[in-house]
């Protein structure tokens, strides 16, 4: 693995097939300013911005082998010789992936396992169409999920791969007969070993199932939690909403009498609740509700602080409002997509905020990923 030298480039013999890691022969200086300059032109979309407010892009701790979940594609030719990686850009065309540099290193030797697998004498059925492989804070502990275009499940090599991939914990399957570019849809039932993996945060052992969201940059979540407890300081009330598996509400479980976290994701509100239970947590509450739902309920909270972490496609306007109208005098909020987070501050700086700082994060560094 290798640290964030900045001065330093890579490069991979997948880069131009792939196109995911479009950045690979910058310097990591260079894609760290990169990726400001693309957060100043998306505020700039909306006015002019103030650049003493924009800091310098928040550097990752390792800029290969940092990527903890790995979906790829499997495809299979005539002769029955099967590649495993990812699509091509603007294509289905998967491109085999055996050297993929941005993966924790011990999930790229399960991935060649069953590329091995794949193309020796046992058995898998055609219907086999993705691998989703994650692991936590243990590499060595993973879980692997079949995902079958299927309605019904076909006979599977579940020993063989638990023999080949000696560290996959755990095997799951997921029948998505579906066309849709949505990999897994549904519920994933468990057929071998352990059901989900564990990362620590914040003195904590957080439980990630399968089907659960969960940052897939480990080495930069202590640096998020303490700019996050250091704005939003300490209080009665933290709302942290979309809160997947409770990741930041629970980090800053000490600074506030009380959490709420607000998560409709069912997979992620047990998760959250067992981690909780586990760690003897007594001022968090998991509040199991898509957050357009429990708008009620949220109106009758009094909260300090709150922070936001919803997908790339941004909060929606009510909960903007409600967070407006809410007592809350500070608010952190992680964005997945630039666009969409300047649309969203407008909305919560029309209603009375103002913009103290905002960073880009380089969570996937290489890529074009802000």
């Amino acid at each position: 693995m290798k640290n964030a030298a900045t001065d330093e480039t890579v490069d991979c013999p997948h880069r131009v097939e792939c196109g995911a890691c479009s950045l690979l022969r910058q310097s990591y200086e260079q894609q760290l300013q990169q990726k400001r300059r693309w957060l100043m032109e998306a505020i700039a979309k909306k006015g002019r911005p103030d650049k003493k407010k924009i800091l310098p892009t928040l550097a990752s701790p390792q800029i290969e082998g940092y990527r903890n979940r790995a979906k790829m594609a499997i495809s299979t030719d005539r002769e029955r010789r099967s590649a495993l990686g990812y699509f091509q850009r603007s294509s289905r065309e998967v491109v085999d992936a055996p050297q993929c540099g941005v993966l924790v290193p011990e999930l790229l030797e399960t991935s060649r396992s069953l590329r091995k697998l794949l193309n020796s004498p046992t058995q898998f059925p055609y219907i086999l169409r993705h691998i989703d492989i994650r692991c936590g804070s243990d590499p060595t502990q993973q879980h692997l999920t079949l995902v079958i275009k299927a309605e019904t499940l076909p006979k599977l090599p579940i020993e063989a791969i638990a023999e080949a991939c000696p560290h996959v914990a755990g095997i799951g399957v997921n029948l998505n007969p579906g066309r849709g570019p949505q990999v897994i849809k549904g519920p994933i039932a468990a057929v071998h070993g352990v059901r989900e993996v564990y990362v620590e945060s914040a003195g904590m052992s957080l439980r990630v199932s399968p089907g659960s969201f969960f940052q897939v940059n480990l080495g930069l979540l202590p640096e998020i939690h303490s700019r996050m407890a250091e704005f939003l300081d300490g209080g009665k009330l933290l709302v942290d909403l979309y809160a997947g598996v409770g990741t930041h509400g629970l980090a800053l479980r000490r600074n506030f009498r009380r959490v709420l976290c607000v998560e409709g994701v069912r997979s992620s509100v047990a998760d959250a609740k067992a981690s909780i239970k586990s760690a003897h947590v007594d001022n968090v509450e998991i509040l199991g509700s898509p957050i357009h739902r429990a708008q009620r309920r949220l109106r009758s909270e009094r909260p300090d602080a709150v922070i936001l972490n919803p997908s790339a496609a941004g909060a929606d306007p009510q909960t903007l409002e409600m967070i407006v109208s809410s007592p809350a005098q500070r608010a952190a909020y992680l964005s997945c997509d630039p666009s969409t987070l300047v649309r969203d501050l407008e909305i919560l700086i029309k209603g009375g905020f103002q913009l103290v700082t905002i960073q880009a994060i380089d969570m996937m560094p290489q890529t074009r990923q802000v």
